[in-house]
């Protein structure tokens, strides 16, 4: 096994995987789609070469970083069986949010400007645990244009209301390079579907508003058989602006979000193979 399962991933270590992968499995694509805030690269790692494009994302939100990890294992499991995926093409972008990844890791020192800056907005959440957002202070999940006025009315409505660690939607959609390198690699490809791997509560949202894509639900169904998680409608209040809201909107298309796993962010690294064991089924159900 090429993917670390031991130990938190970082950037550093998410390129060192990528690098690993590379070397070992031909199969496997590597595109850099976008830059964020602190100028690290945002990947796109491909497999297989079906007619079917399955696009599955990780890491939108820095304290669920262990969805990396398993769209990682995942993706070298895909290219250790690519006789599996003849039919589908699998895009993984393993880490949308690297800056805050970073931080909750501790690679920005206590001493630096982005520390600084983090902690000047933390408000009452803990420090660096309940980081979610981007180095801005941005919330990636809430800055798709799909129901963000509605978005901002609610999150200032509760109090988010400038930059800080959780729910603050920006100051006008896709205003975070992360979200923008997102939503053009999604327009530039012709995914039938679409996978975003958060934490936590072993549970799967499939809808947005009155949308109701063609085989969404049929599709949904399935993820829950394969995984044991259960199938769940999201509150008015927290149901706009995310990726899986805008690629719905914008596609009609069935776009899922997985939330893995079951405790308080950040899961500790120690769940990763009673997560993964449940997962992995899943994941395998939604490309094939």
């Amino acid at each position: 096994m090429y993917v670390p399962t031991t130990k938190m991933f970082t950037s550093a270590l998410l390129k060192q995987t990528i690098d690993t992968l590379l070397e070992h499995f031909p199969c496997i694509g590597c595109t850099e789609i976008g830059k964020s805030r602190m100028g690290q690269p945002i990947f796109a790692l491909t497999v297989g070469k079906g007619k079917k494009a399955v696009l599955i994302n990780a890491a939108h939100h820095a304290n669920e970083w262990i969805t990396t990890a398993i769209a990682m294992r995942f993706l070298e499991e895909c290219a250790t069986n690519l006789h599996r995926l003849e039919n589908t093409t699998l895009h993984i972008i393993p880490m949308v949010n690297p800056d805050g990844v970073d931080l909750l890791a501790g690679i920005y020192g206590k001493s630096s400007v982005e520390y600084k800056n983090a902690l000047t907005m933390t408000g009452e959440e803990p420090f660096p645990d309940g980081w979610k957002a981007n180095i801005a202070g941005v919330d990636l999940n809430s800055n798709y244009s799909a129901g963000w006025e509605q978005a901002k009315f609610h999150k200032f409505a509760r109090g988010y209301a400038k930059p800080g660690p959780r729910d603050y939607v920006g100051v006008f959609p896709l205003s975070e390079p992360e979200t923008a390198a997102m939503a053009i690699y999604t327009l530039a490809n012709d995914f039938a579907h679409t996978i975003s791997l958060h934490t936590q509560g072993e549970a799967i949202f499939w809808q947005y508003q009155d949308y109701n894509p063609p085989g969404a639900k049929a599709l949904a169904l399935r993820l829950a058989a394969a995984s044991g998680y259960e199938l769940e409608d999201v509150p008015d209040t927290s149901s706009h602006a995310g990726y899986r809201d805008w690629f719905i909107e914008t596609f009609n298309r069935p776009g899922m979000t997985i939330e893995c796993g079951l405790g308080e962010n950040p899961l500790p690294i120690s769940d990763f193979d009673n997560i993964y064991k449940k997962v992995a089924p899943l994941l395998w159900e939604a490309i094939l």
